[in-house]
């Protein structure tokens, strides 16, 4: 059929080649006009002539493909009609193969009816341009039979040249034909008649467009007749698919929700189930009552091909172990020591691809067995999977894991090669219920045994992967044992299809990591070289150099996660012939409520729109961040940026807003929900939530403004009494994280309604004051020096450049008063407000070590209390004792300004 499409498209492009030809327009005269249409339409009469042989003898071929189409067709169908509902893989052979027949055909069907309407309209534009040629005066009935072969083959010549060569060839038939022209010109004196050479141009004109005319009908023709051969086996073809989709249906409901017998029915009948089963397994494999005939879907030929499969993967394992033994020989890398422990791996995958490569040649060289075919294919996607897993262990597992991955995995793969040959050999369904679940109990064993035993030998993704393996395979075994054995066979088919893309997606996880370590590490490297002043701990802070990483690692691998669970659900169904039962579970409205429907199909594309979603938004913040980091490094006299001189915020919600919108209308649409309706809803909820989200909406304002460049983040504030740097600016809330680690909530209309102090919002810089007190008699200006010199350590740059104290400042001692007990002294400078407390710490740190090397002394407040007895005894005051001793735990003592 894809031929029969190929010739279809030549065809089309052929005529579409040749129709725009014999096309004129607005020439000098009518005389011109004629002459250029003449030349036109010898042009598209040649080509036409040229190529009529080649279509009549598609033609002839595509006529013997719809002969042959019309057999297949009555071939399915005796197929479909015969097949036995309790022999379920038989059934949906049958069903699948009409249902793919019934597609194809349909889909090579359309383009003949377009070719049927070019012909149409061809047909109807010369048979227009005939009349009009006739209708020119003087009227023809037709064109005259003296126009023969040699004038034809004189139009080339100029129209002086055409009138003498007509002369000189036909002495008779021109000079006749001119001269009645002539006469007639004569006799219609005052009217428009053509002359001579226009008549002659005119009957060429005819000639041409009569022949393409005849053209045109004849290859219709053939088409009409063609499509009444198709209208028949769209008719049958129909008809087939009808009742194939009624029987999808009744297979459906026997699947998932009818179900068999549950497992404890069976052994209760255990003796009447074995009978079932032998009867049916020898009514589908015997061939006994086919005396004369042979059929390759029975016992003898299925026997056959099993053997051969069993003999083309014994000698793919010897000629895979010999070219691994000449290998070695030649080359020094295969006998290390790496190699060795990754030999038996090595050479599984490469009996795996040879035997694959045995299947293509069968499939090449067998093409008229169905049966073949059919199981050499089945065979072929699953040495496939079995080739990928082997080769995602060996680029994934360390050197001493590869083997001990391979073991935790074989359980799962032999299961799984097991069901593909109950589908191979159409097992029956008594058969299917009978040992189905002793074979999962087996397996679910050995699974769980090796999990235990090498688990913890392997890497993280290995034992995760066997772990669900093993999960999957309880689950299947349960669901066997409830009585939906033909549900089972599906859940594990479908768990090796995801195991194998779920290990080529985790293979394409190691490859990034490794490629982000080597690769991408070095260009980040080499960037914070070129831009040293900026150090940025955001995920985008690189994305100049990482925006093909981060693609990957944010949308593509995350999109072919979630796709892989339709996919392999379609592939498992494909094993089994129920591809349109799955395409109609993906495609169904589960969930119908007036203007909201909603599929599994819709669901999954929902959500890998939003990893592609995720990534723009990403993507254009990063960038709009970068180049606003690159204009403030520009415009900066330093070179130098902190990343809370960049007001991003704001930009950054509007870009979230734009993409996330963007997100949602594509989501409506998806799901087909009308705007009108979101309108009236929304109208209907505006006054209502106005009045109860008064608050939020006041918030959400306030917000605006506050990302418009009031605060931005990393900004350090006060407010309330509590200090902080702005941690985040959302449209409810601004995030303070705290000088001791907690993080507080400010409703965004608080910053408004209280005073609040930016500290770093003018040039960054604080006033800090330092209270040092010195005994009185000490030299004031010899202590300021001394101060001065012990703070000289912190008048250094920071990591942005900036000094640490404000250099038009410095830092100043001055003589702020006298109290009791010492001559009070501040120290006074503007600090980088992040570097404010662990500044005052250093610097109250050095005052205090200098003062003390150099004896100046640092008075601290002491009392001296003194009691006097004027008491009488036996009234003792207060902690003296009668006989006036003065009681210690009484005697006052404290920190009070008094000498």
């Amino acid at each position: 059929m894809k031929k029969t499409i190929a010739f279809v498209l030549v065809f089309l492009a052929s005529l579409w080649m040749a129709s725009p030809s014999g096309a004129v327009f607005n020439e000098r005269d009518l005389s011109q006009t004629l002459k250029v249409l003449r030349y036109e339409l010898r042009k598209v009469h040649s080509e036409m002539e040229s190529q009529q042989s080649g279509f009549e003898a598609r033609d002839d071929v595509q006529h013997k493909k719809l002969v042959r189409l019309i057999q297949e067709c009555n071939e399915l169908s005796l197929m479909l009609y015969s097949q036995k509902q309790d022999f379920t893989f038989d059934l949906t052979y049958a069903l699948q193969q009409v249902t793919d027949q019934y597609h194809e055909f349909n889909e090579d069907r359309l383009p003949y009816d377009n070719i049927i309407a070019f012909f149409d309209v061809e047909i109807a534009r010369y048979g227009r341009l005939i009349n009009a040629l006739k209708v020119l005066p003087p009227e023809l009935e037709s064109y005259p039979d003296s126009l023969g072969t040699h004038i034809l083959d004189s139009l080339a010549l100029s129209l002086g040249e055409a009138e003498s060569m007509e002369s000189e060839r036909d002495g008779r038939a021109v000079p006749n034909l001119l001269g009645l022209l002539e006469k007639q010109k004569k006799e219609s004196h005052g009217v428009f008649v053509l002359d001579s050479l226009s008549c002659i141009d005119r009957d060429s004109c005819l000639f041409y467009a009569e022949g393409l005319l005849d053209m045109y009908t004849d290859l219709r023709a053939h088409m009409v007749e063609d499509n009444e051969y198709y209208e028949t086996t769209d008719r049958r073809l129909r008809e087939a698919y009808e009742y194939a989709q009624e029987r999808y249906r009744l297979v459906q409901k026997k699947i998932f929700i009818d179900g068999q017998q549950n497992y404890l029915t069976l052994l209760r009948n255990l003796p009447q189930s074995v009978r079932q089963a032998a009867s049916d397994f020898e009514d589908k494999y015997s061939n006994s009552f086919l005396v004369d005939v042979r059929s390759e879907w029975r016992g003898p030929r299925v026997l056959a091909f099993s053997l051969s499969m069993l003999a083309f993967l014994c000698v793919s394992i010897l000629l895979s172990y010999l070219i691994l033994h000449i290998l070695k020989k030649r080359v020094a890398r295969l006998r290390s020591e790496s190699f060795r422990r990754r030999e038996f791996t090595i050479h599984l995958l490469v009996s795996v691809l040879l035997f694959s490569v045995t299947l293509v040649i069968l499939r090449a060289f067998v093409p008229s067995s169905h049966f073949i075919r059919m199981a050499s294919g089945i065979l072929l996607q699953f040495s496939v999977l079995m080739a990928t897993i082997l080769a995602s262990i060996l680029s994934r597992a360390e050197m001493k894991q590869v083997n001990h991955s391979l073991r935790i995995y074989v359980p799962v793969l032999l299961m799984g090669l097991l069901v593909i040959t109950f589908r191979i050999i159409f097992i029956p369904n008594s058969v299917i219920n009978l040992i189905y679940s002793p074979l999962l109990a087996v397996f679910a064993v050995w699974q769980y045994h090796s999990v235990r035993k090498f688990g913890k030998l392997v890497n993280k993704t290995d034992r995760s992967f066997a772990t669900m393996s093993l999960v999957i395979t309880a689950v299947t075994l349960v669901v066997a044992l409830v009585g939906y054995s033909l549900l089972g066979l599906q859940v594990y088919i479908w768990w090796i299809f995801q195991l194998t893309v779920l290990q080529i997606i985790y293979a394409c996880k190691d490859f990034l990591r490794k490629y982000r370590m080597t690769v991408v590490e070095k260009k980040i490297g080499a960037y914070k070289e070129k831009y040293p002043s900026y150090r940025s701990k955001d995920k985008g802070a690189f994305v100049q150099v990482t925006w093909l990483y981060d693609m990957f690692d944010m949308a593509l691998i995350p999109l072919f996660v979630v796709m892989s669970v339709p996919v392999c659900v379609y592939l498992a169904s494909k094993v089994f012939d129920l591809t349109e039962v799955c395409m109609n579970a993906f495609t169904h409205n589960f969930f119908n409520y007036d203007y909201l429907h909603l599929s599994m199909s819709k669901i999954f594309i929902i959500l890998d729109l939003f990893f592609v979603f995720r990534y723009i938004c990403y993507l254009l913040r990063s960038f709009y961040k970068v180049y606003m980091m690159h204009k403030a490094i520009r415009m900066s006299g330093t070179g130098f940026v902190r990343e809370n001189e960049l007001n991003v915020t704001l930009p950054n919600n509007i870009i979230g807003i734009l993409v996330w919108g963007a997100y949602v209308i594509v989501i409506i649409s998806l799901l087909n929900i009308p705007t009108d309706k979101v309108s009236v809803i929304v109208a209907g909820l505006a006054a209502g939530l106005g009045f109860a989200l008064k608050d939020i909406l006041n918030n959400f304002f306030y917000g605006v403004q506050l990302m418009s460049g009031r605060l931005r983040v990393g900004d350090t504030v006060e407010c309330d009494g509590i200090r902080g740097t702005v941690d985040s600016i959302n449209y409810q809330t601004t995030q303070i994280l705290g000088v001791d680690g907690s993080l507080i909530a400010f409703p965004n209309s608080t910053l408004f309604s209280k005073t609040f102090k930016n500290l770093t919002r003018s040039d960054s810089y604080e006033c800090v004051s330092l209270q040092v007190g010195v005994a009185y008699g000490t030299d004031v200006e010899y202590a300021r020096r001394v101060i001065l010199e012990a703070l000289a350590p912190l008048l250094e740059d920071d990591r942005f450049g900036r000094s640490m104290i404000k250099e038009s400042y410095g830092i100043q001692v001055l003589l702020t008063g006298f109290g009791d007990s010492s001559v009070d002294l501040t120290v006074r400078q503007y600090v980088l407000v992040e570097y404010r407390a662990s500044y005052v710490a250093k610097a109250n740190e050095l005052i205090y070590n200098a003062l003390t090397v150099k004896g100046i002394e640092i008075p601290f407040p002491q009392v001296d209390v003194n009691f006097k007895n004027t008491l009488k005894t036996g009234n003792a005051a207060p902690g003296v004792s009668s006989s006036g001793m003065v009681n210690p735990e009484n005697t006052v003592s404290g920190n009070k300004d008094e000498k």
